[in-house]
């Protein structure tokens, strides 16, 4: 006569035995276990501090490129700003290739209305710039290279668009624009909404 084979009851917890068999093998394979491995190896474990993430370079600007306070402003911080629209900056390297320019105006120091206005000006919403001097010459009806940079710029060849270009010369219509207040210096203001850059 064959005996019938007993039925094998389940070990009491065996689930739970395999849970933590895979959990520790998922853990001794992620990246981060070299302090399990050594624990269990019979070392003690590294412990790490989470280190900070690493601020984002300074924009150095190209060699072209130059700023002043004397405006008021503080051009050169507000060009390392991450607030600054992008389309300035690509704007000032594209210029600045082509020409030496300084420029004297961007956020910090500018007005918050457009002069004699209640309108918000370009430069408090970080998307516009003011350059007072071209080829080492200040800005002014006689700089004739300060004429066709703004010439330039406000065609769109610095491979961006503005909406303003503000000069001592009358071209016609938009973007270019001429008054009392732009004598001295080009201003050059783009459409919103603002497109922060970032430091790049």
């Amino acid at each position: 006569m064959i005996a019938r084979p007993v039925p094998r009851r389940p070990v009491p917890g065996g689930g739970l035995a395999v849970l933590v068999v895979v959990t520790i093998l998922a853990a001794l394979a992620a990246p981060h276990a070299t302090a399990i491995r050594g624990l269990l190896a019979g070392g003690l474990p590294t412990i790490t501090v989470p280190r900070r993430p690493a601020p984002p370079p300074a924009t150095r600007p190209p060699s072209g490129l130059s700023f002043t306070n004397a405006a008021g402003c503080r051009p050169a911080g507000d060009y390392r700003s991450p607030r600054l629209d992008r389309r300035v900056r690509t704007l000032l390297v594209a210029a600045a290739d082509r020409h030496p320019i300084r420029v004297s105006c961007v956020h910090t120091g500018h007005s918050w209305y457009v002069k004699g206005t209640r309108r918000v000006s370009n430069h408090s919403r970080w998307r516009a710039v003011d350059v007072d001097r071209v080829d080492g010459h200040p800005v002014s009806p006689s700089n004739t290279a300060a004429r066709q940079l703004a010439v330039w710029i406000g065609r769109g060849r610095a491979g961006v668009q503005p909406s303003e270009v503000g000069s001592p010369w009358r071209f016609g219509g938009r973007p270019w624009f001429t008054d009392a207040g732009h004598q001295g210096h080009l201003h050059v203001g783009f459409a919103g909404p603002t497109q922060p850059g970032g430091v790049r």
